[in-house]
């Protein structure tokens, strides 16, 4: 099986993975360090941390710029501790916002606003470009809901909202937003489309109702208050699938008590309904994962660790690949933190290319092109 994918920017933002089988092989290891030593476009905090919004703002201070944030370079994520977090922090283009607990209950915003997601043009573009963000694993409880209002590649996944989940934003005086997706989570309030469009909710526990929304709503494997599929031409257009047929969910980062790290990998799975957070999974320790840093490491750096191996989680950068990413190894995973970005290689090669080995997940990085010689067919992904 190959898929080649030709686009200027491609984000994995689901999980990619190849058939079975699930159980890992692998040849001889180098051991990493335990817990991992990320480079300074990772931030992780714990409960006891003081200043931990203004940390936040003033880390996010361009990518919270809309002229200066949309199109940087800068990549981050902020990292969580299990624990109860009362903050108030706007998430700005290219974050990630990580909760590294073995559940979302176990790291909890709380406050007013906790994290949160405005429109980034209130005035004439509303959300229409609030892209590259994210949100992972966590509850958010904050008092005023919990606002989403964004436009496409910025989906959150094993999310608990206690209140409301809010995913346009009503203050602006333009509200537009335009797409997004919502994954293996919980909603215990109203899930708020308002002028949301093209927003698929997949395996989501709905406890509330779902309101609003302008064009096509898409639920598939949903639980709870879902709404009734509208028939053809009708506006909102909402169409339902029962169950997910097949799923292969984006792994995930744990911590445990005495700090060390552990990369859990969901096992693939059928004809799944509701939030499915207990799902089976594997753990892979992170003395069998390299940490990769666009500061420091290249695409030979990361082929010798798949090699030997190692999985692979890239840290929060812009890597300038000068070959493919090579993954060969049944079961290996490539993970990016933080919107990590791969370019292309100006051969025209892919960023990353999979054989048939099986088991395999690629997930959470953007893809880029680059300028490649005349008559060069190129692609990003072949797999």
């Amino acid at each position: 099986m190959q898929l080649h994918l030709k686009l200027s920017f491609l984000a994995v933002a689901a999980a990619v993975t190849m058939p079975p089988p699930e159980k890992k092989q692998r040849t001889h290891t180098h051991q990493q360090p335990n817990p991992p030593v990320f480079p300074e476009s990772v931030v992780v905090f714990a409960p006891d941390d003081r200043n931990i919004s203004e940390t936040m703002a003033a880390r996010s201070e361009v990518l919270n710029d809309r002229a200066r944030g949309h199109f940087s370079s800068e990549r981050l994520a902020f990292l969580f501790k299990p624990g109860r977090y009362d903050v108030e922090a706007k998430i700005g283009y290219y974050t990630s916002v990580t909760g590294l607990g073995a559940s979302p209950d176990e790291v909890v915003f709380a406050g007013a606003r906790g994290i949160y997601v405005d429109a980034m043009d209130p005035q004439q573009a509303g959300s229409l470009d609030t892209f590259w963000r994210s949100g992972d694993n966590f509850r958010h409880e904050a008092t005023g809901g919990f606002r989403w209002a964004v436009s496409q590649a910025a989906p959150l996944r094993r999310i608990h909202a206690a209140r409301d989940l809010e995913l346009f934003d009503p203050t602006a005086r333009v509200n537009y937003a335009s797409g997004g997706y919502l994954g293996n989570s919980i909603v215990e309030g109203n899930l708020v489309l308002g002028s949301q469009q093209q927003w698929i909710s997949r395996n989501v526990q709905m406890n509330g109702a779902a309101t609003g929304g302008a064009w096509s709503n898409v639920y598939v494997g949903c639980a709870g208050a879902v709404p009734e599929p509208s028939a053809a031409g009708a506006e909102p257009r909402v169409s339902v699938v029962a169950k997910t047929p097949v799923i292969a969910a984006k792994p995930y980062i744990v911590i445990d008590d005495v700090g060390r790290y552990t990369l859990r990998v969901p096992l693939v799975a059928k004809d799944v309904v509701g939030a499915a957070l207990d799902s089976p999974y594997r753990d892979v320790p992170f003395e069998s994962v390299f940490v990769a840093d666009a500061s420091r490491h290249n695409s030979q750096d990361i082929n010798k660790a798949l090699a030997s191996g190692l999985d692979v989680v890239l840290a929060p950068g812009v890597f300038e690949l000068d070959s493919s990413i090579r993954m060969a190894r049944p079961g290996a995973v490539v993970m990016g933190l933080g919107y990590s970005t791969l370019v292309a290689p100006v051969s025209g090669e892919p960023c990353v290319i999979a054989d048939d080995a099986g088991g395999m997940r690629l997930a959470s990085v953007v893809l880029q092109a680059n300028e490649v010689p005349a008559g060069v067919d190129s692609s990003l992904l072949r797999w």
